[in-house]
């Protein structure tokens, strides 16, 4: 009796340069797309596979595409178990070597939504669509959605995406994690929302000065793909005294 490979086999625990695990990664997400009902699996995530794909991979392949260049050369090794991060990556080249990039960094990935996003999308995919996250109501005796509309006033979109991404952050800032932890968050707006909406609602959680214990916050929307990155506390060098005391 033979068992298949999982869909992720050739990423899951496999050291590889940072731009073959990101073609990786979109060779997978285009076998879905393609395959039966590819559309619904990755809407609806109904199996690890998409959700580990589209909450995991393609963000880590944002990071690694936005960090991946001349003087830093990435090589990434996801894991699926159940550490307490979800990829360690090592760097190498002239950025390493001068120390504006780190040599080894472990990455922690997560997401910041309304409690209704999982609602849109299962409507989007029955109903071809909906009104957004806030206009979303479910019956509590025959278990059926609505959507109706909701206007957003002034600037509630900012104000909305700014509260979910310092929920999110605080909640992760909790827990411990390794030294030299980049969290790479990936936002699901509640509307479509403009580069310059995006920009503000950034500009709002730096203004909030939220405890970030990370080496960094890398946070990629969803629907366009904008990024941003807010630098942490980073852990204190050693001395060259105390680094001469511990053994390699």
């Amino acid at each position: 009796m033979t068992h298949r490979a999982s869909p992720t086999s050739a990423i899951d625990d496999v050291l590889l340069d940072g731009l073959i695990f990101c073609g990786l990664d979109y060779d997978l997400f285009d076998g879905i797309r393609k395959g039966r009902d590819g559309i619904e699996r990755l809407r609806l995530r109904k199996s690890k596979i998409e959700k580990r794909l589209i909450e995991e991979l393609l963000p880590l392949a944002r990071y690694v595409q936005a960090r991946y260049r001349e003087g830093r050369r990435i090589k990434v090794r996801w894991l699926s178990g159940s550490q307490s991060y979800d990829a360690i990556l090592w760097s190498l080249g002239g950025l390493v070597d001068q120390g504006m990039a780190p040599r080894r960094a472990v990455v922690e990935i997560t997401g910041s939504m309304h409690e209704n996003e999982y609602l849109a999308r299962q409507l989007l995919q029955t109903q071809g669509g909906s009104w957004g996250v806030k206009g979303i109501t479910r019956d509590p005796k025959t278990r059926l959605v609505t959507s109706k509309p909701h206007v957003h006033k002034n600037d509630e979109i900012m104000v909305d995406l700014m509260g979910q991404i310092l929920s999110r952050l605080e909640s992760k800032a909790e827990k411990k994690y390794p030294a030299n932890t980049v969290l790479i968050m990936q936002c699901f707006a509640n509307t479509l929302t403009l580069e310059s909406e995006w920009k503000d609602s950034v500009k709002r959680v730096e203004e909030a000065r939220p405890l970030i214990p990370f080496r960094e916050l890398f946070l990629v929307e969803a629907g366009n793909s904008y990024t941003a990155t807010i630098w942490g506390q980073r852990p204190k060098a050693r001395s060259r005294r105390s680094r001469k005391l511990i053994k390699p």
